[in-house]
């Protein structure tokens, strides 16, 4: 039987490899440079790494120590991870609605690479004590305030009725 955090590690790993493949992949679209594949390779390596998403983060929880998320580091983690994945649907939903890959697109697909990648460099921090993320507030739960919540819903729903109603036509 293999133990959570191997199953961590394993799960950690495909994620971050996926979203890293697309994040190159999108930044290859904005350059408009490399083979034609590369707006596929964006797209495919992101669905692979958010269905990865899930286990890393279910296999995270069950692998820390303590109650689960009682750490600000690890919260701040689940923060970033569901942001990562929000975006990356996001993008996901838009391209599978025909939309074209142009900057914007790509730009919001990297985005959603960079918060996972951060997300990463949060657990090394966790574990073994140390990360390139100098900078970044690792202390302090970044929780938003109920309104701020519902008005990016609100948001959300607006834009995603937009581009169903453009691509309608």
């Amino acid at each position: 039987m293999i133990s959570a955090g191997t199953f961590h590690v394993i799960s950690t790993e495909l994620t971050i490899g996926m979203f890293a493949l697309s994040g190159v992949a999108f930044l290859l679209c904005m350059l408009k440079k490399g083979p034609d594949s590369r707006e596929a390779v964006a797209h495919w390596a992101l669905l692979g790494g958010l269905i990865a998403t899930p286990l890393a983060i279910i296999s995270g929880i069950n692998a820390s120590p303590g109650d689960g998320i009682d750490n600000p580091l690890l919260a701040n983690k689940m923060l970033l991870s569901m942001t990562s994945a929000g975006l990356a649907i996001g993008v996901l939903i838009r391209r599978k609605m025909g939309a074209a890959v142009d900057a914007r697109h790509a730009g919001i697909g990297m985005a959603s690479v960079g918060l996972m990648l951060t997300t990463a460099g949060m657990g090394g921090e966790f574990s073994r004590g140390e990360t390139l993320l100098l900078f970044v507030p690792k202390e302090t739960v970044m929780i938003f305030p109920l309104w701020a919540s519902i008005v990016l819903i609100i948001l959300g729903i607006a834009i995603l009725s937009k581009s169903a109603i453009e691509h309608r036509s």
